[in-house]
């Protein structure tokens, strides 16, 4: 067998692409999956009843899919959940309709779960690409923590390219279909918390689409809202040993909210979270509330200054 993949035993993969109304981008995501060279890849594209001419490209390619849908859903985690029900592979992922995987993903993924059997989840550095897929600059991947997720609101690794193995579906369960947005979030955090183990792969296997008609562009709010209802959901049912854990996330949820508002150009709401923070937290958080106050009130201008602060300080 070529491309190096003889003598190791190689799991199967399901990829799932959750797809609606991405036609301009959804012909690169398929063949980006399509053209692995991998030896037992399953493909299976869920749309959720586009007419922007998406139907009209996966029947295109569909003697390479193994199958496909184009029917109203419940938004993209339903439609992701589908998929991983009619999965047959050992290990799953899914790719959104207008990212892409790079040509080695499937092997250098595979190749860390065939070697490493007590990894169950494989992660990569990310490409992010415009929308005429020019390159912009890379997210490396590091170590996930709890900590960093619930207290920080930081994801360490982006979702496009991860690998998991079937266990990890069974035991922890789907995504939940109540997140639109921050379900992968949700999902990370509940692994961790689960004990499941996380693996790097330091190689660029993975690319994430940047453009205005993304879901998370055009719904900034409800997003920061997912985020939030994650966040006070982890407080509420930490475990005894996480509940210190749990009261540093409560205390610093205003200010992420704040700072999340903030980057969302929503200075109002930036405002009032910050001002929220600041009741909550006394004295304590007054500089780094008040500081976020007085940016929120100057609305651009205070991007632009403190663009020029954090270029002052990076050259010292």
């Amino acid at each position: 067998m070529g491309n190096g993949l003889a003598g190791i035993q190689w799991p199967s993969i399901t990829v799932v692409v959750p797809s609606y109304q991405q036609a301009a981008f959804l012909e690169e995501t398929l063949r980006s999956v399509l053209l692995q060279g991998y030896p037992n890849l399953e493909l299976l594209v869920m749309d959720g009843g586009s007419t922007d001419g998406s139907v009209e490209i996966i029947r295109r390619y569909d003697k390479w899919i193994d199958g496909w849908v184009a029917e109203k859903d419940g938004g993209q985690t339903a439609a992701i959940n589908k998929g991983w029900r009619r999965a047959k592979g050992e290990c799953l992922t899914w790719l959104n309709s207008d990212d892409v995987l790079a040509p080695n993903w499937a092997r250098e993924t595979a190749r860390v779960l065939s070697s490493e059997p007590d990894v169950d989840i494989a992660y990569c550095d990310v490409q992010t690409i415009d929308v005429d897929s020019r390159p912009l600059w890379v997210y490396p991947g590091q170590t996930p923590t709890i900590e960093q997720m619930v207290i920080y609101w930081k994801t360490t690794f982006a979702q496009q390219g991860f690998l998991m193995r079937r266990r990890v579906l069974d035991a922890c369960g789907p995504l939940d279909e109540q997140r639109q947005f921050a379900m992968d979030t949700e999902y990370w955090l509940r692994l961790l918390s689960a004990g499941r183990k996380f693996r790097h792969v330091p190689q660029i296997l993975g690319r994430v689409r940047l453009h205005g008609a993304t879901k998370t562009s055009m719904m900034h709010d409800v997003h920061v809202a997912d985020l939030v209802e994650v966040t006070s959901d982890f407080c509420q049912k930490a475990p005894p040993e996480m509940r210190d854990l749990a009261d540093r996330a409560r205390r610093r949820l205003q200010w992420n909210v704040a700072h999340a508002k903030y980057d969302g150009r929503v200075h109002v709401e930036a405002r009032k979270a910050a001002l929220r923070y600041m009741r909550e937290g006394g004295w304590r958080v007054l500089p780094q509330a008040s500081a976020m106050v007085v940016l929120s009130c100057l609305g651009e201008p205070g991007h632009k200054a403190l663009a020029m602060f954090r270029r002052l300080r990076s050259s010292t």
